[in-house]
C-alpha cells in the first residue's frame, strides 16, 4: 500500500483527529481511506443513466436569491423540494431524477456558491458500484 502525505490547517486535523475518537477508527489512514473511497464511490455514480437522488444544501440566508436562480437552472430534473431553516442557515432537500451527469452538474453548481456550508447528494436508486475495498 502507497503512503501518502498532505497537508492539513491545524483546526482541520484536530477536527479529524475528534471525528476519529468519537467514530471509532483505526487511524487517520483508514479515515481518510474512507473519504476517499466514498468520494470516488459518488464520482462514478454520476452517470449518463436516469438516476434517483436527494440533494441537500445548507447556506446563510443572504444567498438564497442565489440558490434560487441555480435551482431553476435545474428544473428538469427537480421533482420536489422542501425548504427549512435551522437557526441562522436555510436547508433545502431536492428530489432529483435525470442523468446522473445533471445531478452532477447541479450539485456542482450549488458548491459553487459563495457561502454554501453542505452541498451533498446521495444516490437513492439501487445503481452502485463500490470502489476499492481496504
Amino acid at each position: 500500500m502507497a503512503v501518502v502525505s498532505i497537508s492539513l490547517p491545524d483546526r482541520l486535523l484536530e477536527r479529524v483527529d475528534e471525528f476519529i475518537d468519537e467514530r471509532g477508527y483505526a487511524g487517520r489512514s483508514e479515515l481518510f481511506r474512507t473519504a476517499a473511497r466514498d468520494l470516488l464511490n459518488e464520482e462514478i455514480e454520476a452517470t449518463g443513466d436516469e438516476r434517483s437522488a436527494t440533494l441537500t444544501v445548507v447556506y446563510p440566508d443572504e444567498v438564497q436569491e442565489e440558490i434560487g436562480r441555480v435551482r431553476h437552472r435545474f428544473g428538469d430534473i427537480v421533482s420536489s423540494m422542501m425548504h427549512g431553516h435551522t437557526e441562522h442557515h436555510c436547508t433545502e432537500m431536492f428530489m432529483l431524477d435525470g442523468p446522473g451527469e445533471r445531478i452532477r452538474e447541479f450539485l456542482d453548481a450549488l458548491r459553487g456558491v459563495r457561502a454554501i456550508r453542505l452541498a451533498d447528494v446521495v444516490f437513492t436508486d439501487v445503481v452502485s458500484r463500490p470502489v476499492g475495498s481496504a
